[in-house]
């Protein structure tokens, strides 16, 4: 009688941990927003109004702003500078990819595609 105790007990706490853990992803990311009140004509005018003013001053934001994007998105046309042009050993790029001059190429020499001719 105990065993079977025990064993409901288990069996209880593995569909409760399964279940909670299955629905701790399901939250909404960000600021959670207010649902609107259920009663009271009041409460639901003064909901509305927030919800209305909410929107204006996004829009309002927004306007102001601009499109802060577009000159992020040109293209840098300015020539290269010392600090842009690096070094073959600073640019991380490993040997196999790219052998040093003058060092032995572990990989041996380049396979020629083409046929003699």
């Amino acid at each position: 009688m105990n065993r079977m105790r025990t064993l409901t007990g288990v069996l209880a706490l593995v569909v409760l941990g399964t279940g909670a853990v299955s629905l701790s992803g399901c939250g909404k990311r960000g600021g959670l927003e207010t649902p609107p009140p259920l009663f009271g004509d009041r409460a639901r005018a003064r909901y509305t109004e927030t919800q209305q003013q909410k929107a204006q001053d996004a829009a309002d934001s927004a306007a102001r702003k601009g499109n802060s994007t577009a000159a992020a998105d040109e293209p840098d046309n300015a020539p290269k500078t010392t600090r842009d042009i690096k070094a073959p050993e600073q640019q991380n790029i490993p040997a196999s990819r790219q052998p040093i001059d003058g060092a032995p190429n572990p990989l041996g020499p380049a396979i020629n595609p083409r046929p003699p001719g």
